[in-house]
Formats: C-alpha cells, structure tokens, sequence
C-alpha cells in the first residue's frame, strides 16, 4: 500500500528544495555573468531550469519517488561538473548536494551516491592544492555518516507512522483507513486494466456467544487466531482488513474461478483450525462481490453486505457470491 503521507511530505520537500536551489543558486547566475563567465553561469541557469522542470513534472504526474532519484543523480553530476568547471569557488556547493541526497532518495542509496561523489571529485577536481585531502575526506565522511543517521532513523518513524495509521492494534489486520485506499487503487486498476477483483465480507458466526460464554479476553485471543490463519492462507499482495468488531473484509485478486476457489479453501481451513477453548468449531459467513465495470467503493461493499445477508439467512457456514 502507497504510503500517502509519506508522499505528500516528499512532494513538500520538493517543492523546498526547488525554492531553495531557485533562489540559493540565481545570484551566482547573475555574479558570474557579470564577471563574464557566461560558461559558468549558463551551467547555474540549466541546473536551475533542470530542477525546477523535475520537481513540476513530478508534483502534478504523481512521481514523486522516481523524481527525486533523477533530482538526487541530476543534482549531484551537476555539482560534480561545476566543481570541477569553477574550481575552489564552488567548493562549498558540495556540502548541501550530499546533504540533500538523503533527503530525496533511501538512505543507503544516497550513501552510495555521496561515496561515489566523493571518490569522483578527489581524482577530477583540481581543487586540493588549496584544500587539504585530508580535511575533505573527514568533512565528507562526517556529513555522510550524520545524514545517513538521521535520514534512516527519520525512515523508522515513517514506517513505525504507517503501521499505526494502517493496521488494527488488536489483530494485526489492516485498518478501514488503508482499506479505502486499497479499494480506490484496486477499483482504479480494474477500470484500466479489466484486472478481476474480489471482496469478501468475512463473519464470524455467533461470535458474540463466545464473548459471552468465555469472556471477551478469550474474544479477542479468537480474532487474533482467525486474522493468522487467515493471513497464513492468502498471497502477498492479497490484503485483509477488520471492518469492525468481528466483521473483516478481505480484497483479493484473480479469475473468478480460482476465486471461488480460494474462497471455498479458506472457509473450511477456518472451521478446520479456529476452535474455542473447549475445542468447538468457529465458522465463518461470506459474503462475496466481484468486481463489475462502473463499480465504486459504495456499491462494491454493498453487493458484498448483501450477499453476507444471504450467507447468514441460508444458515451461515457459507459463501455466497454476488456477481451481478
């Protein structure tokens, strides 16, 4: 599942750094130009034409991710080519450039990035009869290693951000936020690629004797032993969410026939293995809905609602499918 905060937060950071490149980079444009180094300043310009280009492209195609790898490579051979063109006097634009490659791309990419940079500029740069090696190489690997710090430990708490805005803390299924968000991509993907698509209404039946008779602690041991074997039976890219109380929805991919299937399989692996602490069955009720042209979020989870009626009405301990 796309991670939209995430997204969101890299498209405001590109937009800063194309604010900040913009306006950090012009006044040299107009420095060297007027000292006549039109070579130098037309390189500022394109680096600033170039960024600019990418960071539009990317905020309104929805790109993001694969537009900050070109920022993050186009910005650091840039740097590499005006260090080398301009000599000491651009010396310091290489500090921000290594810095700002973590913000763009993964830490350990960026790392690599910064390495190769400063391998690039050590035997190409004609800089270190003013510089001292030493002093560069200790700067860079200062600046590379802190970065590469902070930026994966900003990593771990967009992930550890994700899982508590996406996943149910009792069971460990994803959450009605992130269902909402797979079912637009799901319902978006079938529109453009005629891709087959389940939904299934999963219930637990009579789920509320078990509470009663055992305790809702016990309950609650149940839904945590149904979200696994459930999990345990469906692919990767196959996705379960609690919908709320005892009730889950689960989004699948595939033929209809290999659905039906599947669904079949996972009811009887569930009475199979889902017992209560005196060792009786826990059946489950389906209520399934393939996906139709012109489907939306709504009408898909009612055609699935209803047809859960139907399961329940004809005795529960069913599937009943809802192609229409």
């Amino acid at each position: 599942m796309i991670n939209q905060l995430q997204e969101k937060y890299q498209q405001s950071l590109l937009l800063l750094l194309s604010s900040v490149a913009s306006m950090g980079i012009f006044p040299f444009v107009v420095m060297r130009y007027l000292r006549g180094d039109v070579s130098g300043a037309i390189i500022d310009v394109l680096l600033i034409l170039g960024i600019t280009s990418l960071v539009a492209y990317g905020y309104f195609c929805k790109k993001v991710r694969l537009v900050s790898a070109i920022i993050a490579i186009f910005i650091n051979i840039g740097v590499v080519v005006v260090v080398v063109a301009n000599g000491v006097d651009s010396f310091l634009w290489i500090y921000p450039v290594l810095a700002s490659t973590f913000v763009l791309i993964k830490p350990l990419e960026a790392l690599f990035i910064n390495v190769v940079v400063g391998t690039s500029l050590l035997f190409l740069a004609d800089i270190f009869d003013t510089v001292s090696v030493l002093s560069y190489v200790v700067t860079i690997l200062m600046l590379s290693i802190s970065t590469f710090v902070y930026a994966s430990h900003s990593a771990k708490q967009f992930d550890l951000l994700e899982k508590l805005n996406t996943v149910d803390p009792l069971t460990g299924a994803l959450n009605r936020r992130a269902m909402n968000s797979d079912m637009n991509a799901a319902l978006a993907n079938a529109e453009r690629n005629g891709i087959e698509q389940l939904l299934a209404i999963l219930d637990l039946d009579y789920f509320k004797a078990v509470n009663d008779k055992y305790g809702h602690a016990v309950g609650d041991q149940v839904l945590q032993d149904f979200v696994a074997i459930i999990t345990s039976h469906i692919r990767q890219y196959d996705r379960l969410y609690r919908f709320g109380g005892e009730e889950f929805v689960l989004l699948i991919s595939g033929g209809s026939e290999q659905q039906q299937a599947f669904i079949h399989n996972l009811k009887a692996a569930i009475k199979n293995t889902l017992k209560t602490p005196d060792g009786d069955e826990i059946t489950v009720s389906f209520g399934v809905a393939a996906w139709v042209p012109g489907t939306t979020a709504d009408t898909w989870l009612q055609r699935a609602d209803d047809a859960l009626y139907l399961a329940k009405a004809n005795g529960r301990d069913c599937a009943v499918f809802n192609n229409d």
